[in-house]
């Protein structure tokens, strides 16, 4: 990815350079933003010269397609719509049978494409698992791996029994993965983030959501699972949530410990 200047456009206000993190941007002799020397090197693509330009002249060449940022379009939430939206925030584990359409994924997927990443690398990749008979069959082999660890054979049995004690009958599962390499130094932190603001988002859709960590945990180490899912031997998951039309109405938020802060 690259920044693109459109000198025409450029007003030489200067709040391109002042916002930009790796001093990336200057004013030639015509008072025109350009890409500096070191710019080339440093730019990390991260847009902030994009979100404050007044007159559009910045854009971002991606896979060869130069992309304009987009118009604000309304106001950020108020402080007691995201308290509701974090305070609401369960993790659901009784769903009903009803399919979750693909189109309804990829719009969800697509607006969490904009949480952070480290030095906006943007590494974070998705699988989707979409379907009761695919999620089964996902669940069956995080169970043959279970079967040799001890504490794990009431889960083994309950599963044999027809049961779903790893997915609790959500009807699609979603892992966020990147390159093992990648992930050794920002993966975990960067697929989790992804992740925590796909799940504060799809209750905004009806769905219902929560964090798979038995499949997380057996699927970072048993070769089947990867196998399954279509990934190379170099990719890792880092994180994932199984998801599903909630079939339980909640009426209260229960408690939670006080926050411990200290103000240094």
């Amino acid at each position: 990815m690259a920044v693109s200047i459109n000198e025409n456009l450029c007003c030489g206000d200067k709040l391109c350079i002042n916002i930009c993190p790796c001093e990336c941007i200057e004013l030639n002799g015509e008072n025109k933003a350009v890409l500096s020397r070191k710019g080339s090197l440093t730019c990390i693509s991260c847009g902030q010269c994009i979100a404050v330009c007044p007159k559009g002249a910045i854009s971002l060449e991606i896979n060869d397609n130069v992309e304009k940022g987009e118009s604000i379009s309304g106001c950020y939430p108020s402080f007691d719509t995201l308290k509701n939206m974090i305070q609401l925030r369960r993790s659901v584990r009784q769903y009903k049978e009803s399919p979750i359409p693909n189109e309804d994924i990829e719009k969800a997927l697509d607006i969490v494409r904009f949480a952070p990443t480290s030095k906006n690398k943007q590494y974070v990749k998705w699988v989707v698992i979409n379907g009761k008979k695919k999620v089964r069959q996902l669940a069956d082999l995080v169970i043959d791996f279970m079967r040799s660890i001890p504490s794990a054979k009431r889960m083994v049995a309950s599963h044999e029994h027809g049961e779903d004690p790893i997915f609790r009958g959500a009807t699609c599962v979603i892992f966020a993965y990147c390159d093992k390499e990648i992930g050794e130094r920002f993966g975990t932190i960067d697929c989790t983030i992804a992740a925590s603001y796909l799940e504060l988002l799809l209750p905004s859709m009806g769905i219902g959501t929560c964090w798979a960590g038995f499949a997380i945990g057996v699927a970072r180490q048993y070769a089947p699972i990867n196998e399954f899912l279509g990934l190379k031997d170099t990719d890792i998951v880092e994180a994932g949530l199984m998801i599903g039309y909630q079939k339980t109405k909640y009426r209260n938020i229960p408690p939670r410990k006080k926050a411990e802060i200290l103000f240094v």
